[in-house]
């Protein structure tokens, strides 16, 4: 133990250890408000902080939560591995925070101040008074966002391997016990004001980073034109021709085929991001955090209509400092050579940072992504603890627990959910960020439209949003398995699952029997006479 913090940069370990410290010690702070000895105020507490967050912690919590480990690890590794052509993947992101919180958060705050819903699964269920409803979403959340867990729990264990110098079996292990003993002890408290915390962090890490690798790499001008002459390797390796400047813009270089030996040499390759598919993408992150299981609990939480309006002044142009820093900075990255194989590409921005920082600054630079991942994993635990005890436990199965029961379930189903994500991070994928697409992507395809038709929409019916339900889920697996008009039109999977679910809503609905006036009048309002 003693040689290897001798073998350690406490220049880098310094700050990151501070930073831990910091983050226990809001936990703690934060498990007070948990003390109280009522169940509703347990959970009102542990899963939504009291409804009590304001402009500045709504803003930087939720932030914090949308740049996860595929914002700060597997989209720069994208764009590491495919350049400039990579700007329109992440162009959506720009208006997501004012489609998600403007538009779709106020709305989803009213309704659950006035019906006393602690979880999205609380309001869908309610209004249509069916446990079906319930079942299905509670489930569906539950999947969708363990396959987030386990990109963000690969993407702390890569980091704490590029800070430490620990095999990736002990950064994901020492990843896991950190977030998950946080987040199970502070609740929902503790995750907003870490991610305050973090949100912070992490702007600082990518806006300071731009400035040194452009002067590592004499300027975004040299930069860019070393990109010019980047030869695609897929298509070098196949021995056909490279499209002219395929990093610079779209449709971008060749896709990595799954076994490049056995595609014939000559034969065209697929371009990585033609128009069609770029637009899918444009979609998929723009709708992407409307109705994402780890944001909507933000749109539950702030105080008021003033909180929400301020929050959004902070997040838009945090948004666009981030993301187009990580654009800028990765495009640099190429003129440096980080010597990294294919299989690590995840491992970009650390190893950015280790390669052009001072060595005083390197320590907050690289815990600016670890905080983002941290952020993201202790939002998603309790999506699904809450997912678990409340909504299918207690609301579905009709258990009446005491309140000492329900403290411990939560604690155990979070702290067993971290668990069940550390096994299955255990064989890393090659690319973080198609295993967050697929989070997004499920998403917007099974909760986007009966969510929207829940809160908006009069002529609504159980049938109908449980039709989009199943009917999305459904649409988006088999699109991911067997993508149609692949060689003609390609497009994301996130298209046919929106589509289907969005035609199901409605037509299933006007085929239906609509709901009572009495009944709509707790989330519409009485009608004028």
């Amino acid at each position: 133990m003693i040689d290897w913090l001798r073998g350690q940069d406490p220049f880098v370990l310094v700050p990151f250890v501070a930073y831990m410290i910091g983050v226990f010690g809001i936990a703690a702070v934060a498990h007070r408000y948990l003390q109280s000895p009522r169940k509703t105020e347990f959970e009102t507490e542990y899963y939504v902080g009291g409804r009590s967050f304001g402009p500045w912690v709504l803003a930087m919590s939720w932030v914090a939560t949308l740049a996860s480990g595929g914002s700060f690890l597997g989209y720069p590794a994208l764009v590491y591995a495919y350049g400039w052509s990579m700007a329109i993947w992440v162009s959506g992101s720009i208006v997501t925070a004012l489609v998600g919180l403007a538009i779709v958060g106020k709305r989803i705050n009213r309704l659950a101040r006035q019906t006393g819903a602690l979880t999205l699964v609380d309001l869908l269920r309610d209004r249509f008074n069916s446990q079906s409803i319930g079942v299905v979403y509670a489930i569906i959340i539950v999947i969708v966002t363990t396959v987030y867990l386990i990109a963000q729990f690969v993407a702390g264990a890569r980091i704490l391997q590029a800070i430490l110098g620990i095999d990736y079996l002990w950064g994901l292990g020492l990843f896991a016990i950190s977030v998950v003993a946080y987040t199970t002890y502070g609740g929902f408290r503790a995750v907003a004001w870490t991610d305050t915390l973090q949100g912070i962090v992490m702007i600082i890490g990518v806006v300071l980073l731009v400035p040194f690798a452009i002067h590592a790499v004499g300027g975004l001008e040299r930069a860019t034109l070393d990109m010019t002459e980047r030869q695609d390797p897929v298509a070098v390796a196949q021995g056909v021709e490279t499209a002219k400047h395929a990093y610079l813009y779209g449709p971008g270089p060749a896709k990595i085929p799954k076994d490049l030996n056995d595609v014939p040499a000559g034969v065209p390759l697929e371009p990585w991001l033609p128009l069609s598919m770029g637009l899918s993408m444009f979609v998929l992150r723009s709708l992407g955090a409307v109705m994402s299981p780890t944001a909507v609990p933000r749109m539950l939480a702030f105080r008021d209509t003033h909180a929400l309006r301020r929050a959004l002044i902070v997040l838009a142009p945090y948004l666009l400092l981030m993301y187009g820093s990580s654009l800028i900075t990765m495009n640099c990255a190429f003129s440096l050579d980080l010597g990294l194989p294919a299989g690590q590409y995840d491992q970009a921005v650390p190893r950015m940072a280790q390669a052009v920082a001072p060595r005083w600054l390197a320590g907050l630079l690289i815990a600016a992504p670890f905080a983002a991942v941290m952020s993201t994993v202790d939002s998603a635990l309790l999506v699904i603890s809450a997912s678990i005890v409340r909504d299918l436990i207690q609301r579905s199965a009709g258990a009446r627990l005491e309140t000492s029961t329900t403290k411990k379930l939560s604690y155990f189903v979070t702290a067993g959910t971290g668990a069940i994500a550390f096994g299955l991070a255990v064989q890393p994928p090659p690319f973080l960020q198609p295993l967050v697409i697929y989070y997004v992507g499920g998403s917007v395809s099974t909760l986007f439209w009966p969510g929207l038709a829940t809160f908006y929409w009069k002529r609504a019916t159980a049938s109908g949003v449980l039709s989009g339900l199943i009917g999305g889920a459904l649409a988006y697996g088999l699109a991911n398995q067997w993508p149609p008009l692949v060689e003609s039109i390609p497009l994301h999977p996130v298209v046919y699952g929106l589509l289907t679910s969005g035609l199901l809503v409605l037509c299933v609905s006007l085929a239906t029997t609509p709901q009572d006036d009495r009944t709509l009048a707790r989330y519409f309002g009485r009608p004028p006479k």
